[in-house]
């Protein structure tokens, strides 16, 4: 499988996406260095979609650092002109701990701004992206 269906699958089965193939036409994938947020990952699909990964390793440096991660993607989302932000939490051990407290930082932050999405996933659902 290409990266490009990778990510496809990715997005589409992990995420939850319905976006249409056409817009899996254009990927960007790039490794950015974590300066005022702690992604290290950024993908955008077809011009509309923003996806940032991180890979959270425990629940401080979540505390610390998720509203950085969240601020930084609506602040590209909106200058880009993108549809959709997507927050991705990658952990290795028990996603399900992190989520919990994930979506408290994540509702309180995001108010009604229904174009940002936060996901926590296994590491390991990212092996081959």
């Amino acid at each position: 499988m290409s990266r490009q269906d990778s990510i496809k699958d990715f997005v589409r089965n992990i995420l939850g996406c319905t976006c249409p193939d056409k817009v899996f036409e254009e990927i960007e994938d790039r490794r950015v260095a974590p300066v005022s947020s702690p992604h290290t990952r950024s993908i955008t699909i077809g011009g509309r979609l923003l996806i940032y990964i991180w890979n959270v390793r425990d629940a401080n440096t979540l505390r610390e650092n998720i509203a950085a991660l969240l601020a930084a993607g609506r602040k590209e989302r909106d200058e880009r002109g993108l549809n959709r932000f997507r927050a991705v939490l990658a952990v290795e051990n028990n996603p399900s701990h992190f989520a919990t407290e994930a979506q408290l930082y994540f509702s309180q932050f995001a108010g009604r701004d229904e174009r940002i999405h936060l996901h926590v996933v296994a590491a390991a659902d990212l092996e081959d992206i």
